[in-house]
């Protein structure tokens, strides 16, 4: 047999063994592709990719997704501009680098607004991920066995705070926040029973499915009762908090909030921390940097600068017109005949909106199906999901931020809601919906909600 040269053994060995059959399968195929490609040919089409993607999401569907958001054109701009470039270590005005006189500035006015957008006197900025800046707040507040409570995951709870993401890395003891299914809430005198016998260090509240606000004050007076810190995950709500249309976390009794800069925010991929205690601030900033990173994105904190002027704003009218489309297709789809969870409670109060099909399927191939038809939402798991085998997820959540920041409104919902009847209940040929919600898609050419 030839000896294999290094650029064919790198081909033959692209693969990841432990990952799941269907990602080992797409893998292998895209990886076969590659062999034998010119470092230019590969090049080229990547940036192929990224403008068909862009075709394709962007432009010629209508994006549930609860996890992603459009940018404006300002904020964008900032991600391609040298700043992406350049290090940055230390505070502002006491950097270890040369040459950043404008650059911290940027980074003081990113804290600035932050802080003005959360009401907070602390903001951390430099993390790059939601994930992240949760991790730097397990850093600096608990150690290695220490009892945390978070929301299960199926009400909603976010990996990261579990036992398969950050807090089980750090090595945290996980028990869960009693959760009333029947209400989609916390079970108050649950948390107090389960508080006082484990005495947690930290009780988490936020979730990835957060339809109605938490009784902060009350998960509040039950941490002063055993001594946890209130941690508030506002990972997906940031824009309808700044928006003053949501609740305030800190001002209802948090702790601190932690909270990506995309989703609802409307800003680049990126991790946020705020705070009004200087203790916990001064200890997340002492994870930060130098515990966390050393450089970081100074153009990601530029375009987080943007977006966050761009939410004190506009951000009270755009976080109204997220939770009145929210509620506008969450009772258009119960009355196109879909089972709308929490319909007895009024359906959401935030821009999210879950519904089970259960008796479709699931959520998995509901969402398939209207991918296919240019409607992009995910799968989510649900209470009923509690006691199923793994990976079973009855649900599909929708997150109403993007299609609200490209102007469309509960008209638009209505006509939303007829194109997922005739996919998952009438079962028409996705292809055919696609062409209506192409056409639904190319009324809104212009981002809103920004300078």
């Amino acid at each position: 047999m030839k000896p294999a040269t290094k650029g064919e053994a790198v081909h033959e060995q692209l693969s990841i063994p432990w990952a799941s059959a269907a990602a080992q399968a797409y893998l292998s195929g895209i990886g076969k592709g590659l062999a034998g490609r010119k470092p230019r040919e590969s090049a080229d089409r990547v940036r192929m990719l990224a403008e068909e993607h862009e075709a394709w999401l962007d432009n010629a569907c209508l994006c549930f997704y609860a996890g992603t958001n459009v940018m404006s054109p300002a904020a964008r701009r900032l991600l391609s501009s040298t700043l992406a470039t350049r290090p940055s270590m230390g505070h502002p005005g006491d950097k270890y680098q040369p040459g950043v006189r404008y650059l911290e500035q940027i980074e003081v006015i990113a804290m600035d607004l932050c802080r003005r957008l959360f009401r907070a006197r602390f903001a951390e900025t430099r993390l790059p991920s939601g994930s992240s800046v949760n991790l730097s707040v397990f850093l600096a507040l608990t150690k290695a066995g220490d009892r945390i409570l978070a929301l299960p995951e199926w009400a909603g709870g976010h990996p990261t705070h579990r036992e398969e993401g950050m807090a089980g890395l750090h090595g945290l003891a996980i028990s869960d926040v009693p959760f009333d299914p029947s209400k989609m809430a916390v079970d108050l005198d649950g948390l107090r029973k389960v508080a006082k016998d484990l005495r947690p260090v930290l009780i988490i509240v936020g979730a990835s499915l957060v339809l109605f606000p938490y009784p902060l004050a009350e998960v509040r007076r039950i941490a002063d009762e055993v001594g946890a810190i209130l941690m508030y995950d506002g990972a997906h709500l940031a824009g309808l908090i700044a928006g003053a249309q949501f609740q305030d976390p800190l001002a209802e009794g948090a702790h601190l909030m932690t909270t990506s800069t995309y989703k609802t925010f409307g800003g680049p991929p990126g991790g946020l921390v705020v705070s009004n205690d200087p203790e916990i601030a001064r200890r997340i900033d002492r994870v930060a940097f130098p515990g966390m990173t050393a450089n970081f994105d100074c153009a990601r904190v530029a375009s987080v600068a943007v977006a966050a002027a761009e939410l004190l704003e506009f951000g009270p009218a755009y976080a109204k017109a997220c939770i009145e489309n929210g509620q506008a297709v969450a009772q258009a789809l119960s009355t196109e005949g879909f089972d709308v969870v929490a319909a007895a409670h009024g359906f959401t109060r935030s821009h999210h909106v879950a519904v089970d099909v259960h008796g479709l399927g699931g959520g998995a191939e509901a969402a398939r199906r209207l991918e296919a038809a240019h409607i992009i939402l995910s799968k989510f798991i649900l209470p009923r999901d509690a006691a199923a085998p793994p990976g079973q997820m009855s649900g599909l959540r929708l997150g109403l931020q993007e299609v609200t920041r490209r102007g469309l409104g509960p008209a638009e919902m209505a006509e939303i809601a007829r194109c997922v009847r005739r996919v998952l209940l009438d079962g028409e040929d996705p292809a055919r919906v696609a062409d209506d919600v192409r056409r639904i898609r190319q009324r809104f050419p212009k981002v809103h909600y920004c300078f």
